[in-house]
């Protein structure tokens, strides 16, 4: 009885936990983030004091990549959850913690990893390819939203993710990795996650510079 008994509350301590990791993907603002602020079409969270001119400048050169993509009709409200990647970073970020930032396909919610707002910048640790512009990776994911409401939640599984990632960092005008980077980790075979992103939009430029632009046309299912 007394085995049972402690397999009883294990199974349950598992289950509250899941419950509140659950809780806490499905709604972040739960995780105690301690400063807030609105900023246009922006609700923020953040774990240190935000820097309001510094975050104003920020989405304001992520709102000029996105006045580049046809997506942008009109601009939805989105919330940002800026983290220092320390333990709100690993909860929300689950498989993607060496990401720079992730976005929730039903609320739309981003969540960015560790971040500079004065320096515009957002790190994950890699030594190269390991930082990024933040006005840039809040245009990227800000796409995938746009992407959603355009084509559907379920455009993230039925679309090639160099397609997808490539299309975000098309509108948001970079990447992480410069294109010496890019050169010198093709000519040694290497496996770098950035790859793909990189690749995936000097693929898409080339396909809509051939196209005229159509969004809908790079993005129509195969027939």
């Amino acid at each position: 009885m007394r085995a049972r008994g402690w397999r009883l509350l294990a199974s349950l301590g598992f289950c509250g936990m899941a419950l509140l990791y659950g809780a806490a993907v499905a709604a972040p603002a739960s995780l105690g983030f301690p400063y807030t602020a609105t900023i246009g079409s922006y609700v923020l969270y953040a774990e240190a004091p935000i820097d309001v001119p510094a975050i104003r400048n920020i989405l304001a050169r992520a709102d000029a990549r996105l006045r580049g993509s046809a997506l942008l009709t009109p601009q939805p409200q989105t919330t940002i959850y800026l983290t220092r990647g320390g333990w709100r970073w690993k909860m929300l970020s689950g498989t993607s913690v060496g990401a720079f930032a992730i976005s929730r396909p039903v609320s739309g919610a981003i969540v960015i990893n560790r971040n500079d707002p004065e320096a515009d910048q957002v790190v994950n640790g890699r030594i190269i390819g390991g930082h990024r512009l933040l006005s840039g990776v809040i245009a990227h994911e800000v796409t995938h939203n746009l992407l959603r409401r355009r084509f559907g939640p379920t455009i993230d599984w039925r679309t090639p993710a160099w397609k997808l990632e490539g299309y975000c960092d098309y509108v948001a005008g970079n990447g992480s990795l410069s294109d010496a980077e890019a050169k010198a980790l093709l000519a040694h075979n290497a496996d770098h996650p950035a790859l793909p992103y990189y690749l995936g939009r000097k693929r898409v430029a080339g396909i809509l510079k051939s196209n005229g632009g159509s969004i809908d046309a790079l993005f129509r299912p195969a027939t």
